[in-house]
């Protein structure tokens, strides 16, 4: 780097030029190709000094969105033009819905060599589905990522296939035959990150090859979707070193999945997404960290009915989410340093965390006190205070409690022993309502935690956006909700439309993989 003399920044006090335009023209080169390709074109008109640093810098072409002004004939130009090494080349569905021969000759042009990620998204839903172009298979020697999305994988029978430095590769809604995938598996020596999912729309599922999952030992990451895992295939799997696994749209029978878990010593992470064919789900790992786990309602598939947490030392973060209607049971027996736990519901059917039994939003026994939970959150049909304390019994060192709700009804009932309370005096800071209505339980609830929660620094109320936009309904709330009485005087209260949470902030913060 360029030193500055007392000159030159007399001239920028005064004026002059920007200390950023004097760096070197490598430094700015790499500063402009982490911009957008959008904005690192236009950093052409700032000065003479930047005109000619675009085209000489490392090439990422990323045209982003529908609403990209970056069309056929910019990407056409900008590869005729740019005299830079190329990094990253990424295609959208936008772009590649024209002439399959224009993305050819874009992935002939010299100003790709060496090129690094290769990202093709085509355009979803067109049947037949379009195949990838020979010319991809170019940049074999020197591709690191290469992502593939709706469309046909096959690879001409002549050509040598080897991927020497590929490390992670994606074939996401995709139509390959399984000799294709074997092939493609064998010549990437190096790979560590695989994401494998089929086309949505082929039915029956394909059943995926014995080969897909017995292929490396190098593999850290591995991603699998819309496809069968039969028993035969499932038993023989052995993956030494994945540290993360995602099931998405699977159908898997519980033999199978235990069996495949039990294959993979050092997973730490797992993901189950619209996954069918067990009924009962068992976490018994020294190394899983997180688990997530997603379902939705299927009146022909065998779904998830139970979820049983025998011993898992490492668990921090288990989060489940069913159909509203879901009457799961759950029991936690062994999750010393569990740390974000959710989502509960009042539809399920049997609750034991230890020897603390909810059944429904009853709680019928409250003896286990887990101080590792520091983050909770619930789905509840209508708001129930008694519930909510119970659960701050049994999570007494709580910081962050999550609520999605629907309805308010006009009673509340109080604890019957309600007392001191540790969460409330020491540890609860944000508490988060969606779907808060401002009238009966609903105010009866947040008042109770603003009157009685003594170190509460947050609650966000999420309310419809002609709430949101009403000031008088805003001011009537404040009213009631006593806030000139509030336990914690440093409690903000804000009502939102924003219908983000930031508890998916505080699971994917856990998770390196995400």
């Amino acid at each position: 780097m360029g030193v500055v003399t007392r000159a030159q920044a007399k001239r920028m006090r005064s004026g002059g030029p920007d200390l950023i335009s004097l760096l070197p023209d490598e430094i700015l080169g790499s500063i402009i190709s982490l911009l957008p390709t959008e904005q690192g074109a236009r950093t052409q008109i700032l000065s003479s000094r930047w005109r000619p640093l675009w085209r000489s810098a490392p090439l990422n072409l990323e045209p982003y969105g529908l609403a990209s002004s970056i069309d056929e004939d910019v990407v056409s130009r900008i590869l005729t033009e740019h005299r830079g090494v190329a990094r990253r080349f990424k295609a959208p569905p936008h772009i590649l819905d024209g002439d399959p021969a224009t993305l050819d000759r874009w992935l002939r042009s010299p100003a790709l060599n060496n090129l690094q990620e290769l990202r093709l998204y085509f355009p979803p839903f067109v049947l037949p589905m379009l195949p990838i172009p020979q010319s991809a298979m170019r940049f074999m020697s020197t591709l690191r990522v290469a992502h593939f999305s709706c469309c046909q994988f096959a690879v001409d029978a002549a050509c040598r296939i080897h991927f020497p430095n590929l490390h992670y590769l994606s074939l996401f809604s995709i139509s390959i035959s399984d000799d294709c995938l074997r092939t493609v598996l064998a010549a990437c020596p190096a790979l560590d990150k695989f994401d494998l999912e089929y086309c949505f729309y082929i039915s029956p599922k394909p059943t995926i090859p014995a080969s897909t999952l017995c292929f490396s030992s190098t593999l850290r990451v591995a991603r699998f979707g819309q496809c069968q895992f039969p028993d035969a295939t499932a038993l023989k799997v052995h993956f030494p070193y994945l540290q993360h696994l995602e099931l998405r749209m699977v159908t898997i029978s519980e033999r199978s999945l235990h069996a495949m878990l039990s294959s993979c010593p050092a997973l730490n992470s797992l993901m189950l997404t619209g996954n069918f064919g067990f009924r009962k789900f068992v976490i018994n790992s020294l190394k899983l960290k997180r688990v997530g786990m997603y379902f939705g309602r299927s009146n022909t598939e065998i779904e998830l009915e139970e979820l049983i947490v025998v011993n898992a030392p490492c668990l921090e973060i288990l989060h489940q989410r069913g159909p509203f209607e879901g009457n799961m049971r759950i029991s936690i027996v062994s999750a010393p340093k569990l740390k974000i736990l959710g989502r509960l519901t009042d539809n399920i059917s049997k609750l034991e965390l230890g020897t603390t039994v909810f059944e429904g939003p009853r709680a019928i026994r409250v003896a286990t006190t887990m101080r590792s939970v520091k983050v909770l959150a619930l789905r509840l049909h209508s708001l129930s205070l008694h519930m909510a304390i119970n659960f701050m019994i049994c999570f007494p060192c709580l910081e962050k409690l999550y609520i999605k709700t629907h309805v308010a009804t006009e009673n509340m009932r109080l604890h019957n022993s309600l007392g001191r309370n540790e969460c409330l005096d020491f540890h609860l800071k944000k508490l988060r309502i969606k779907h808060y209505l401002g009238k009966g339980s609903h105010l009866a609830f947040a008042k109770f935690f603003v009157l009685n929660a003594s170190v509460l620094e947050s609650l966000v109320l999420v309310v419809g956006p002609e709430m949101e936009e009403s000031d008088w309904w805003i001011e009537n709330q404040r009213r009631q909700l006593q806030l000139e009485k509030r336990a914690s005087i440093a409690c903000e209260i804000k009502f939102s439309s924003d219908d983000h949470s930031s508890y998916h902030r505080d699971i994917q913060e856990q998770d390196p993989f995400d």
